[in-house]
């Protein structure tokens, strides 16, 4: 068996671009702004001579077998931001920083005109930092919201990107960015399900203790504060994530028969896809093993996944605000974790062998314990509570199993209920979320099969380009298609929203990544609807600065 570097490298990155990198040279990407999971065109073909059946590896040419671990490489990128703690406050990031200033751009445009983009307005025409009339504090909320969650995202996503911010007279702290885009997140959360606070942390009892730490200069909570940056990024871990799935399922699937020599070869081992690995050897203080199914690399997918699994602020409280940043950032808490196994708890290196829930819930208590966390477990246990106990919550459960969902924030709740059904189901089966190239190769049995069915994405390609919603075997087909082109009705409100906040120029309508079936007019008449619906004025009645 030898593996074909042109089924299985990628070379881009489907993060936080503002426009769509197609797949010519990718081999797939997962697109977090357009929720749209893609593969490339010859990819598509060799997955249709096969069946969908991921575990029927046996059955399978190995050159299948290669595009199929590339599916599994993308379909793990949708799990990262709909299962995870931190990729799901990423994925709300781009709805909120539309949602959270909806009331405040209605304003704007009452106080304002229809003036494009708000940010050139506000540079070109304030007079000060901290206006007092109506029109410029309504502008300064709006940019700055957009700002703070956006600065979160970059930096979460890329650490060194706040060497760049720090120069920005909109950029006052770590910790500032931190707090707006936890509050905004759970404010949104609580808008859709829970008006009074019950189960969703308050972020308004927040305020008083970041505003106390910023007046104390506690570091990371003031403007100026010296910044430390983390050792590495979400970009770094969800790649490495991925990719070790990847390897595990090649490895697997060929009998033992392809390891390490073999994916250096392939060019699998190098840059983002390995520096996290790189990092988690040497904070242990191991060299590489000799094998890929050594229990070392199994420790490394399980605190990546502890690292992007963050408690404190969703779904819990804020513990201890003076290490909310240390708590919540997953580089920093992937160096913590490393630290902690090398100097209290070197027996994990050696104790996943089964590869069992049993291993995983032992090891992630114990070093999220070690890190003074409340445990993934404790917090898969109380997400369960909710849909037992939230009537808000079995509700929504309700719409997700018909997929006939409320019009009302119709893209929050699609997104919530599918974070909340991940919840659950990695509640009883923690390890295949964790070691899924494993337990879809030597452990591929029904129910293995059905959750990697139940959990890919919602919204992919096919070969011809366009997107499409995924079937389900229990759900009306008519349903699905209705809550497909009602989602992205939304997104196209969330994209020309963002264009009004900070794009220079005209409004653009470039839908074209979502079907080819509509020519640029369509688009045009069907977004500046979507739009005109959410603010009452129509993007055609804009002066463009």
């Amino acid at each position: 068996m030898k593996l074909d570097k042109f089924f299985l490298n990628d070379y881009q990155w489907g993060g936080y671009d503002d426009k769509y990198k197609n797949c010519f040279n990718a081999l797939g990407l997962y697109n977090s702004m357009q929720f749209v999971l893609r593969l490339r065109y010859d990819i598509h073909l060799e997955l249709d001579k096969i069946s969908v059946d991921i575990g029927q590896f046996s059955q399978f040419e190995f050159k299948s077998i290669q595009a199929y671990s590339t599916y599994l490489h993308e379909t793990i990128h949708w799990w990262q931001h709909i299962g995870s703690t931190i990729g799901f406050i990423l994925s709300l990031s781009h709805p909120s920083q539309a949602h959270i200033n909806i009331k405040a751009l209605k304003e704007y445009t009452n106080y304002t005109g229809c003036m494009k983009p708000i940010k050139k307005y506000n540079a070109k025409y304030a007079k000060t930092n901290t206006p007092t009339d109506n029109e410029f504090r309504t502008i300064n909320t709006i940019i700055n919201n957009f700002h703070d969650i956006e600065y979160f995202k970059n930096i979460v996503i890329s650490p060194r990107s706040v060497q760049e911010h720090v120069k920005e007279d909109l950029f006052e702290s770590v910790g500032h960015s931190y707090h707006i885009a936890y509050s905004s997140f759970c404010h949104l959360l609580a808008s859709c399900f829970d008006m009074k606070y019950n189960f969703i942390p308050n972020a308004n009892l927040w305020l008083d203790e970041f505003t106390r730490l910023r007046e104390n200069k506690c570091e990371g909570y003031y403007y100026g504060s010296p910044i430390g940056i983390p050792l590495i990024g979400v970009h770094d871990l969800f790649e490495g994530q991925a990719r070790f799935c990847q390897l595990h399922y090649l490895h697997y699937a060929a009998g033992g028969n392809i390891d390490w020599d073999d994916f250096d070869k392939a060019g699998l081992l190098s840059g983002v896809y390995y520096s996290s690995f790189e990092l988690f050897l040497e904070l242990i203080g191991e060299d590489r093993p000799n094998s890929i199914s050594s229990p070392l690399v199994a420790l490394y997918l399980l605190v990546i996944d502890l690292s992007i699994n963050p408690t404190d602020g969703f779904p819990f409280d804020i513990i201890q605000f003076e290490t909310f940043i240390e708590s919540v950032d997953p580089g920093i808490r992937f160096t913590y974790i490393c630290n902690k196994i090398k100097s209290e708890h070197p027996e994990v290196k050696t104790k996943i062998n089964k590869y069992s829930k049993e291993e995983f819930f032992e090891i992630t208590d114990l070093l999220a314990n070690a890190i003074l966390c409340i445990s993934p477990s404790a917090a898969l246990k109380t997400i369960s509570k909710w849909v037992d106990e939230e009537e808000s919550i079995q509700q929504l459960m309700t719409e997700e199993n018909s997929f006939n969902f409320s019009d009302e924030n119709l893209p929050i709740r699609l997104l919530f209920s599918r974070f909340i059904r991940f919840q659950l189901d990695k509640l009883s089966t923690p390890e295949f979320f964790c070691w899924p190239g494993y337990h879809m190769t030597m452990n591929a049995n029904e129910e293995t099969l059905s959750k990697f069915k139940e959990h890919q994405a919602l919204f992919a390609d096919n070969k011809d380009g366009n997107i499409y919603p995924r079937t389900f075997e229990d759900k009306e087909e008519k349903n699905v298609v209705e809550t497909f082109n009602k989602f992205y009705a939304w997104v196209s409100g969330y994209d020309l929203t963002r264009q009004w906040i900070v794009n220079d120029g005209d409004f653009t309508y470039d839908f074209f990544w979502l079907t080819d079936k509509l020519s640029m007019d369509e688009f045009e008449e069907w977004a500046d609807a979507n739009f005109k619906q959410v603010y009452g004025v129509s993007t055609k009645d804009f002066q463009i600065l």
